[in-house]
């Protein structure tokens, strides 16, 4: 039996039907993962924020006369498990994976601010957490207005948590203020 071109031509082209097909199969599989992969990333973004906003809510809710080192770093283990946190060292920190936080007290008198803490933000959760986070969870954001002119960072915003507590907000310079990440909170603790 001879063969045809036309049969030659049907081989052909039922070849290229399957191979395509396969191939478009194989491509659709890999977007949907990829879909799935970049929704799971997105997922633990606003998990590790939603943490984030829990961990300072947990700080701004410390009584003044119970504020201290050893409470901070007994609060820091119970993140342990979903945050990397870690006291600031001269010598050795990791800002760019940990959420390095420096405790201090002021002795001074005439000083509102009794004790406060400082929290440098990883660019990993800096990322995904926003003014517009901080204000949807704690309340109300109070501008600072500059005192001479016009400055080329932004000066950082305030929330009033308590009557006793001060949310105080860094960010970056180059967004609107709700969509502006933020690099920095400090917890502010009055008498």
């Amino acid at each position: 039996m001879k063969s045809t071109p036309f049969s030659y031509t049907i081989i052909h082209a039922f070849i290229f039907t399957f191979i395509m097909g396969a191939f478009l199969g194989c491509s659709e599989n890999q977007t949907h993962d990829q879909k799935k992969r970049e929704k799971s990333v997105n997922d633990q973004k606003a998990g590790s924020t939603h943490v984030f906003l829990t961990y300072i809510d947990s700080l701004t809710k410390i009584p003044l006369n119970q504020f201290n080192e050893p409470r901070i770093q007994s609060l820091n283990k119970k993140f342990s498990a979903k945050l990397m946190v870690e006291i600031y060292n001269d010598e050795k920190h990791d800002a760019e994976k940990s959420i390095v936080v420096q405790y201090y007290k002021n002795e001074e008198q005439a000083n509102k601010v009794k004790a406060g803490m400082i929290c440098l933000i990883p660019e990993s959760i800096s990322d995904s957490l926003r003014i517009a986070d901080f204000a949807a969870y704690f309340g109300k954001i109070n501008e600072e207005k500059p005192l001479i002119g016009i400055t080329a960072q932004p000066l950082p915003v305030k929330i009033k948590v308590s009557e006793s507590t001060t949310l105080k907000l860094t960010f970056n310079s180059h967004e609107k203020l709700d969509q502006a990440h933020v690099i920095m909170a400090e917890v502010l603790k009055y008498n």
